[in-house]
């Protein structure tokens, strides 16, 4: 379908239209990683959404055919002042270290300010990402099954075959995305003896140091113009979060951005970007945490006049994206992931 309107003309003819006129919309794309992930083999190739030269194509796309707006216009939108008539907000994720050296030349050479969302302990500790970890494991692992017995016994097939890894990887991801409770440290502890696989605390800061960003990186986004924002401590779904401990997870992370970046931080994606409609409370902490703008993912696309500034969708971006689709979906919203 995307094929045929792109053939057609379609996103063409829709962005004239939105040139005369106010678009409904405002779209607000997620990225994580711009990388090769062949250069990258033991980590979570599924957070790599674009590779450089595509991001590079369409960042010159939304310069040629939108207004590109930033947390500032977002934030000034939300307190009753006009967007401009085709709005588009660009966001990353997590803290990779791509993000200052491959992505903000990018965002330089088109004039795009950005925002980049911290997950604030890795970066302070020197700790690789949970599901990078996860990935690290099973990839070093030398057996073909693991055993884990936290948060419950059960087995799980890991090889030799990179589908049967990869599908092991899936299971053990989705359990920290959606185990209430989860004692994530001892998770990973259990895991790693389960795996056969010794990671020395030297040996991870070393490797954290060549996928992170710094905490200079991040203040040289923010130099260069950038928005930098929170995207918690821990960087656990808030819904497996227990209710007396949302506030130190959210509150933690804006007050040691605060900190670093000397000035107020006032917005929040949520990790793995689940909707708050059905979790008011989780909501009530938020507000309560500090932050006036919350940005879910993979949520579908904002309108104008229906914007709930806590509950901001967003729509995810994908390696596998051609051109005609990312033209198509930016004309026709409907059609994003």
């Amino acid at each position: 379908m995307a094929k045929a309107l792109d053939r057609a003309g379609v996103p063409a003819v829709v962005h004239r239209v939105c040139a005369r006129t106010v678009s409904p919309w405002i779209p607000v794309l997620t990225y994580h990683r711009a990388a090769d992930p062949a250069a990258e083999p033991l980590f979570d190739h599924g957070v790599i959404d674009t590779t450089p030269e595509a991001f590079d194509r369409q960042m010159g796309y939304l310069t040629q055919h939108f207004d590109v707006v930033s947390l500032d216009d977002m934030r000034g939108f939300n307190r009753g002042r006009p967007l401009p008539k085709n709005p588009v907000l660009v966001t990353f994720d997590d803290g990779y270290r791509d993000n200052h050296d491959v992505v903000l030349p990018i965002l330089k050479k088109h004039g795009i300010r950005a925002t980049f969302f911290i997950a604030t302990s890795y970066l302070q500790e020197r700790r690789l990402f949970w599901w990078d970890k996860i990935n690290l494991l099973i990839k070093r692992s030398a057996r073909q099954a693991i055993t884990i017995g936290y948060p419950a016994p059960e087995t799980i097939t890991i090889g030799p075959e990179p589908a049967a890894r990869n599908k092991g990887i899936s299971r053990l991801i989705r359990i920290v995305m959606k185990r209430y409770g989860l004692d994530l440290t001892r998770f990973l502890d259990g895991l790693a003896e389960s795996c056969g696989v010794e990671l020395s605390r030297a040996e991870e800061r070393r490797l954290a140091d060549t996928v992170l960003m710094t905490w200079p990186q991040v203040k040289t986004l923010r130099a260069a113009g950038m928005d930098v924002q929170s995207h918690t401590s821990t960087h656990r779904v808030l819904q497996t979060v227990p209710e007396r401990e949302l506030l130190d997870e959210l509150g933690s992370a804006r007050e040691l951005l605060e900190g670093i970046l000397r000035e107020p931080v006032r917005t929040i994606s949520y990790p793995v970007g689940n909707p708050l409609r059905d979790a008011p409370y989780i909501k009530n902490a938020v507000r309560a945490a500090g932050y006036d703008l919350g940005f879910s993912n993979g949520t579908g696309v904002n309108h104008r006049w229906s914007f709930d500034p806590l509950d901001a969708k967003r729509i995810s971006l994908d390696r596998g994206l051609t051109d005609p689709f990312f033209r198509a979906m930016m004309a026709v919203p409907y059609l994003a992931y």
